[in-house]
């Protein structure tokens, strides 16, 4: 059994969609940028803001994506930060983990100080050891921020693992050196995509008993 699950936020704990979408829209709205032709704009949810101001939009220069990013965050902070829900099930997946002596932990790239606040007001915060996010450093990567809690939390690598539901949390994974627990309920993994995994949950109820019964 794994001794550490660590969580990334948006699209496996929190449906965060409508509020990341929002703020995106109105950024691009607010700088005058040119949107591109996106089938999916989810799939820039979960990933570093550069990258999606970069999907979303034709921009020529990395001044003008620290502007938007900027612009992003200060929007997030009033309106995006309230506009989510929790998914289904989270928290009796969490409960039922540390009823088994296992810890738990979130990284996720989305600046810390919010994704504390979100989970606080989502009556979440407490079940968790620690929480890792953005803290506005270029060297912030999905690999940084988990081995920041790896490290903190003293664990081996060999029992942890990483629930999450983007290629950005596959590869941060496996950049971190543990194993990876995609989730088909949220924005980016889904069963018949190529990545490195040990298992695909479709509901919160699967992640627990695929932990919990794993060896």
């Amino acid at each position: 059994m794994k001794k550490l699950i660590i969580f990334d936020l948006d699209g496996t704990l929190l449906d965060t969609s409508s509020g990341i979408m929002h703020c995106y829209s109105e950024t691009g709205i607010a700088l005058n940028l040119k949107p591109r032709s996106v089938a999916d704009k989810t799939c820039v949810i979960g990933g570093p803001l550069s990258n999606g101001f970069n999907t979303l939009y034709y921009i020529d220069d990395d001044e003008l994506v620290s502007r938007a990013s900027e612009h992003y965050r200060t929007l997030y902070k009033s309106d995006g930060i309230k506009m989510f829900e929790p998914y289904e099930g989270i928290r009796e997946l969490l409960i039922s983990l540390r009823k088994n002596n296992i810890k738990t932990a979130v990284a996720t790239l989305k600046y810390e100080p919010f994704a504390i606040q979100m989970l606080n007001d989502a009556g979440l915060g407490e079940l968790f050891d620690i929480i890792k996010g953005y803290d506005k450093t270029e060297k912030c990567t999905k690999a940084y921020i988990l081995n920041q809690v790896i490290d903190t939390m003293k664990a081996d690598r060999a029992d942890c693992a990483l629930v999450g539901d983007s290629e950005y949390d596959a590869g941060g994974a496996k950049e971190a050196g543990i194993d990876f627990i995609g989730v088909s309920y949220g924005f980016g993994i889904k069963k018949d995509r190529d990545f490195e995994h040990i298992f695909v949950a479709d509901s919160p109820s699967e992640i627990a008993d695929f932990i919990i019964g794993y060896e």
